[in-house]
């Protein structure tokens, strides 16, 4: 069975960079791929956003332990205090 997972990450206290903010999506995107059976979204806010932000909405099959753990090691390394994950199952109504 196949889960809908959210990732969604920030940068509103400022503390990355661009090329940190920069580097940080990209290795999350990267993950994000290499774990989902499909990406269905990803995006931010316009790019004059005072504040850098960005998700992904995936499907994934099986355990989501794996990404979820690789999502927080990502987070770790490039300091920031949380990445927001919200899993479940989508309902076609």
């Amino acid at each position: 069975m196949f889960k809908t997972v959210t990732i969604q990450i920030g940068n509103s206290d400022d503390k990355l960079t661009q090329v940190e903010w920069h580097q940080f999506v990209r290795e999350m995107t990267l993950a994000v791929h290499a774990g989902a059976y499909q990406v269905h979204f990803f995006g931010g806010p316009i790019n004059y956003e005072p504040y850098q932000n960005a998700a992904w909405i995936i499907e994934i099959g099986g355990n989501c332990l794996s990404l979820r753990m690789t999502v927080e090691e990502i987070r770790k390394k490039y300091k920031q205090d949380s990445a927001a994950w919200t899993e479940g199952h989508t309902e076609f109504i």
